[in-house]
């Protein structure tokens, strides 16, 4: 066989490449060992940017009304036991109270791997270009001058073939056979702790011990914060209890009941399903590619699950490598473009797996002078005060993450064009709204419902705005699209229609778009900005440009 793309590994980051290649009209084939089915998540949460993703894919409602019910709230609560003291709750509204902040039109959402990989796997295959092949293993391949020749077993029945493309793209996971072909180090800390996971059924378990709903618990006692309790699916009563583990342990020495026991404060019947062990580690890949092999998800970032980080990150390497081989495939991405996947990926890897590190290193602090916390006892009462307040500020830092979702900027990116502003500050919690080079485009509410964001599609977007005075989060103004209403359209000005005809002699794609919006622009704070596919900002300028050709040039990565 023949194809243009080659991706291996079908979990949710591969899924989301084949998936983002099939809108933008590239074949692919997408190969998996497994036969598909997930009889237990490994993520649970899909976070703001990633919801971005999945409204331009068309996929967002599916997500919205996956299973887990719409008004069960998303609580996270601190407790010595199920069912005993409760040290303090965040509280986060149920989805069907949600409604958007000032700086996305999608929020959060629990949708766990079992229910988010086949919203995923339908998508990407409703393009007749894809093509997904399970029980198929990579056993090796060949780079050569001209592409990658890989060999695989149809595990079905064994025949071995060679699949032929012009680029592979490894997102085979932690173990990655494609990286450790490559000779790629990881860098950062292997073993972070070793970590088991049991899943359980309970229906109604909050219920039988009289605990107020939530999604998470993280349990402390005597011993430290040793653990957390998890709602999988509260319809169906699907629960996961976390807790680290000795070296060397393995699942079928682990005491279930007595793992349950130190997490409810009473007896409760379950059924028990499965038990998997795994190795928290907080590592990065030193390169993300080769030049043919290009590596995404786990198989170059492994982070810590204090955060939610994980998927999320690999989610947004699928869409940063979608567009740049889509560009280079469709021959008007220059020999540069791809090259600019390892420049913007790897220090974004880098940034979420420090963060990830830290927020689990952190809760070491919660380990001693604890043995009166669960006593009936004025001591234990005030000690519970106590600590809950510091466990409750530290697990708020761990949800309390907008500036990770959706503040990464490609700062030092080879395919974009700096003004030479200050950056805003980049921190875990906080999102500075900003349209500088590298940043991903603002969330601005147009007049007429949409975003900023749904204009921005498969090529460029070049927006032509206007004056205004509103800050960023303000309310829209009028809005007029110069692609959907040219009887109201202001007329492009001389620098739209310099770089609108610099892109059409590259034979880029780029739309332009006129904003009378006083909102938008003071918030994009100048008059022309250059958007690129993946709706981060590759350039923005007030003047017409005295060589557009060479804007073009560089943000085609040429």
């Amino acid at each position: 066989m023949e194809t243009p793309v080659l991706i291996v590994g079908a979990g949710p980051v591969g899924l989301a490449l084949a998936l983002d290649l099939g809108w933008r009209g590239v074949d692919c084939i997408v190969i998996d060992q497994s036969d598909g089915s997930i009889a237990t998540p490994r993520m649970n949460e899909v976070n703001i940017r990633t919801m971005e993703f999945c409204r331009r894919w068309g996929i967002a409602e599916d997500v919205l009304h996956c299973p887990f019910p719409a008004d069960y709230p998303m609580d996270v609560a601190i407790a010595t036991r199920l069912g005993a003291h409760e040290l303090g709750r965040i509280e986060r509204p149920a989805r069907a109270r949600q409604v958007p902040g000032p700086h996305s039109p999608m929020n959060l959402q629990v949708c766990s791997q079992h229910w988010f990989d086949p919203i995923l796997r339908a998508r990407a295959a409703s393009f007749s270009g894809v093509r997904i092949l399970q029980r198929h293993r990579l056993e090796s391949f060949v780079e050569t001058t001209t592409g990658v020749e890989a060999r695989v077993t149809n595990l079905a029945d064994d025949s071995q073939q060679v699949i032929r493309t012009t680029w592979l793209a490894g997102a085979d996971g932690a173990s990655s056979r494609i990286r450790r072909a490559l000779g790629i180090e990881l860098l950062g800390s292997e073993t972070l702790s070793h970590s088991m996971h049991l899943f359980f059924r309970a229906p109604d378990l909050l219920a039988q011990l009289g605990v107020r709903p939530g999604t998470f618990f993280s349990m402390i006692d005597r011993a430290g914060l040793w653990g957390n309790v998890r709602a999988i699916d509260p319809a169906s009563g699907l629960w996961r209890l976390l807790f680290d583990v000795p070296e060397g342990t393995e699942a079928g020495d682990i005491d279930r009941d007595a793992c349950l026991a130190r997490a409810m404060a009473r007896p409760v019947k379950v059924e028990w399903l499965t038990a998997s062990k795994w190795t928290r580690r907080g590592v990065v890949a030193e390169r993300y590619a080769s030049e043919r092999v290009f590596l995404l998800g786990d198989a170059v970032h492994q982070v810590s699950p204090t955060g939610a980080l994980g998927m999320n990150t690999g989610m947004a390497d699928a869409v940063d490598l979608g567009w740049k081989l889509a560009g280079t495939l469709a021959g008007w991405g220059g020999a540069r473009l791809l090259g600019s996947y390892n420049a913007d990926r790897q220090p974004a890897g880098a940034r979420n797996v420090e963060m990830a590190t830290r927020f689990y290193e952190g809760q070491a602090r919660f380990q001693q002078s604890l043995d009166a916390i669960e006593d009936d006892t004025p001591e234990g009462a005030a000690l519970r005060a106590t600590v809950g307040e510091a466990v409750v500020a530290h697990v708020r830092r761990m949800f309390r993450t907008l500036g990770l979702q959706i503040g990464f900027r490609y700062e030092d990116s080879p395919i974009g064009i700096s003004d030479g502003t200050t950056p805003p500050p980049d921190g875990p919690a906080d999102y500075t709204p900003t349209a500088r080079a590298g940043a991903r485009a603002p969330h601005m509410p147009l007049a007429d419902g949409r975003s900023t964001l749904d204009l921005f599609g498969r090529g460029y977007t070049l927006l032509q705005l206007g004056s205004g005075e509103v800050s960023c989060g303000g309310s829209p103004g009028i809005a007029r699209d110069a692609a959907r209403d040219s009887d109201r359209m202001p007329a492009r000005d001389a620098g739209s229609i310099a770089i609108e005809e610099a892109a059409r002699s590259r034979g880029v794609p780029l739309e332009v778009v006129v904003l009378d919006d006083s909102a938008v622009s003071a918030c994009y704070e100048r008059r022309h900005v250059l958007v690129r596919p993946d709706g981060h900002v590759a350039w923005r300028g007030d003047e017409a440009p005295k060589d557009a050709l060479a804007i073009i040039d560089r943000v085609r990565g040429a």
